[in-house]
Order: structure tokens, then C-alpha cells, then sequence
């Protein structure tokens, strides 16, 4: 068995895949997420900031809700297709990482034509411009969770520091020439979406959209693809009925607080492209076992993003006039409520992290199937009885159920010899 690990062949030279490695290599890889999450923070801190003191809280709500698209699908990608690859024991082929890239870029190309095709009836020009840029930024998040959970990392970097140097130039040309908000979001949207394209050309992956016949992939990519859907990404799925019960208005205040909170958001987006292929490293098989790596993996997450938290919590009115203009006033009380869900949630992720690695897919779509819809409803009941508020503080309690309900269920994963029941 040694023997034949040793004589398999590695990744081709240019590829950008190497092994996700040990302890070690997992600390230096937390480094780099940070790093690249840090430039993506504040690349769409730049873009919110200038739409949430540009526009007016309708239009606001309208461009948190293309942004939740956008969130949506991705997140939608890295479940169901990105998170697979990662998941490999012993690191992944270069035919998998081919393979996801379609699949990727498949799921991108039909989410993007429904919300292009949205926005066009709805008048909504932000929704529009989504959907067209959603396949190439999908591709470039595919490229960037790759790099960072098991390939070189530096190509992360360079691919984060182009982006953010192209959204700092539009930002600063509208400045000057006076450019409405809105163009500026179409230059971060478009210029991510060919960086991506781009970048996955240069690692020779192909970016044809396709899905394939892998029977079994296809039935485990869709279990956990619903179940994102009714877990997390329902919290997306939320803000549409929101805007359609309680009024755009309360979605622009939700997206006012959350602009501030944005690179505490980003920040755990990141989480997953780290924590799946620990825990595909390690893969504990006993109660105490998980509860002890799962533990030290929570402790870790929720240390970092602690202190940042809290500064946006304390954030001064000055300051907070300074980044959302007139729209402070209304994003103020709910930062509070919102930080209660930005501590809870990396809690969560680390817990449903674990059934991904298990292949756990169907008792985490059954949990889903249980949050999911209690989850929509409690946001727009509190948003409709209590405005943006009321959804902030149905926010904070459904995480804290999340949290609950996943770490209730990944410590009874499996028996002694970790098979999962």
C-alpha cells in the first residue's frame, strides 16, 4: 500500500494543485485565506459603501438583493460542487478539479440567464447585471476556493489583488468624474467575472459548461445543494419574500447593517474552503474525537472574527454617517441583533463541514428540511410585524437553532467505527 501511494503520479506542473498537507500547512493556509478574504473584504466593502451613500433605501434594497444572488449561487457552487473536490482524502485529481469546473460553471450559466432574465422583467438593472457577470464570478470563487483549500495559494492572491486594484479604479473614476453608483457595480461585477474566466484558462482548466453522468456525484451534489437551499441559502431565499411582504425598504435597511458588517460576512465565506479539508484530513470518528478537532476549529474561527465584530457593534455615528450617508439611521439598531448571527453562524458551518466530509448528505438535507422553511417564515413574520428589526432579531435566533441542531447532530454521527447512521 505504501508503495503504491508513493509511485502515484502528482498534479502536472502548471496546474496550481498540490497537497492540502498536515497541521502545519493548514495553519499556513488559514494565513493566505485571511490574506485573500482581507482584499476581498474591502473590495466589496468599497462597492456597497458607494451604492449604500449613492442611493436611496429602495434602490439600496434592490442592490442588497442582487448581492444575496450572488451570495446565493455561490454559496449554491461551493456545497454542491466545490466542497466535493475539496472533500477528497488524499487531495484531488486534476480530472476532478476539470470536472468541478464545468459542473461549476454549468449551475452559474442557468442561475445566471433566470436572474438576467428577471431583472429585464422587473426593471430591477441590478439584478440584470448579475446574472450576466454570475457565470465568470462563479468560476473565478471556484478558482479561488481551490487554490486556497488544496492548491497554490499564490494564484488566490494575485487574482483578489487584481480584482481589488480594478474596483479601486472604478471607484476612485467615479469619484472624480462624478459616475452614479450604480457603475460602479457594474465595473466590480464585470471585472470579477473575466479574472476568473481568465485565471482558470491560464490553469488549463476547462471552463465549457457541463455536468456528466457520475450518478452517484450528481445524487450527493443534489442532496446537499437542497439542503443549502433550505438552510442557508434559504436565509437568501428570505430576502425576496421580504421585499414582496414588508417592502423593498426594509431589504435596504437589512443591506444598509449588513454593509458594515460585509467583511465580517466575507470573512466566513472563506471558512469552508479551510475547514472541509481539514476535517477531510483528519476525520474523526468517535463523539469525543469530533467534539475535540471540531472544537479547536470553532475556537479558532470565532477568535478571529471576535474582535472584528465588536468594532462593528461599537462602531461611532460619525463614522457610521461617514460610510452609509442618511442611510445610518435606519442600519444602526440592528448591528446588535446582526452580531449575535455573525458569531453563531461559523459555529454552525463547522458542524454541517463535518456531514459534507461524512457524506452525511441525507440526514443534513433532513435538517435542512426542518430549518429551512422555519426560517423564511420567522424573517418575513418579523420583518412584516416589526420591520427591519424584527427581521434582525429572527436572525439571531434562527442561528442560534442552526447552530443547535447541527452540532446535535454531528456528535452522533456514526458509531465507534464511524459509520454514519
Amino acid at each position: 500500500m505504501t508503495t503504491r501511494a508513493a509511485s502515484r503520479p502528482g498534479p502536472p506542473a502548471g496546474s496550481g494543485i498540490t497537497r492540502a498537507g498536515g497541521r502545519r500547512a493548514f495553519v499556513r493556509r488559514t494565513v493566505v485565506a485571511l490574506s485573500v478574504n482581507g482584499l476581498s473584504s474591502v473590495g466589496n466593502l468599497m462597492v456597497s459603501v458607494s451604492v449604500a451613500r449613492g442611493e436611496s433605501l429602495s434602490r439600496l434594497g434592490q442592490f442588497a438583493l442582487a448581492f444575496s444572488i450572488y451570495v446565493l449561487v455561490i454559496g449554491l457552487v461551493r456545497t454542491a460542487v466545490t466542497e466535493a473536490v475539496l472533500a477528497a482524502r488524499t487531495g484531488p485529481a486534476r480530472h476532478e478539479i476539470t470536472r468541478g469546473t464545468r459542473r461549476a460553471g454549468a449551475v452559474a450559466v442557468l442561475a445566471g440567464l433566470l436572474t438576467a432574465a428577471t431583472g429585464v422583467v422587473v426593471g430591477a438593472d441590478y439584478l440584470t447585471v448579475t446574472g450576466l457577470a454570475l457565470p465568470g464570478l462563479v468560476v473565478y470563487d471556484y478558482v479561488k476556493a481551490i487554490s486556497i483549500g488544496v492548491g497554490g495559494t499564490r494564484v488566490a492572491l494575485a487574482q483578489e489583488g487584481v480584482w481589488l486594484g480594478c474596483t479601486a479604479l472604478a471607484v476612485g473614476a467615479a469619484v472624480v468624474a462624478s459616475v452614479p453608483p450604480f457603475m460602479i457595480f457594474v465595473c466590480w461585477a464585470f471585472s470579477g467575472a473575466v479574472i476568473g474566466v481568465v485565471v482558470a484558462l491560464r490553469l488549463r482548466y476547462d471552463v465549457v459548461p457541463g455536468w456528466g453522468l457520475d450518478r452517484r456525484g450528481t445524487r450527493v451534489a443534489a442532496s446537499f445543494a437542497a439542503q443549502f437551499l433550505v438552510t442557508t441559502g434559504s436565509a437568501q431565499l428570505a430576502l425576496s419574500a421580504l421585499a414582496a411582504t414588508a417592502g423593498v425598504a426594509v431589504v435596504g435597511a437589512l443591506g444598509a447593517a449588513r454593509t458594515v458588517f460585509g467583511p465580517v460576512t466575507l470573512l466566513m465565506t472563506t471558512l469552508s474552503s479551510l475547514i472541509v479539508p481539514y476535517l477531510a484530513q483528519t476525520r474523526p470518528e468517535t463523539g469525543r474525537a469530533r467534539l475535540r478537532v471540531a472544537g479547536s476549529v470553532v475556537a479558532l474561527t470565532v477568535g478571529v472574527m471576535l474582535p472584528l465584530v465588536l468594532m462593528v457593534c461599537l462602531l461611532p455615528d460619525d463614522i457610521g454617517r461617514a460610510v452609509l450617508g442618511d442611510n445610518w439611521h435606519a442600519a444602526r439598531p440592528l448591528l446588535p441583533l446582526l452580531s449575535v448571527e455573525a458569531l453563531l453562524a461559523p459555529i454552525a458551518l463547522v458542524a454541517f463541514a463535518g456531514h459534507r466530509v461524512a457524506h452525511a448528505g441525507g440526514r443534513a438535507l433532513a435538517i435542512g428540511v426542518v430549518l429551512g422553511p422555519l426560517r423564511i417564515a420567522t424573517i418575513v413574520a418579523g420583518g412584516v410585524l416589526f420591520g427591519a428589526g424584527g427581521a434582525a432579531g429572527a436572525l439571531a435566533v434562527l442561528a442560534l437553532v442552526s447552530a443547535v441542531c447541527w452540532w446535535s447532530s454531528y456528535l452522533r454521527l456514526g458509531g465507534r467505527k464511524g459509520v454514519v447512521r
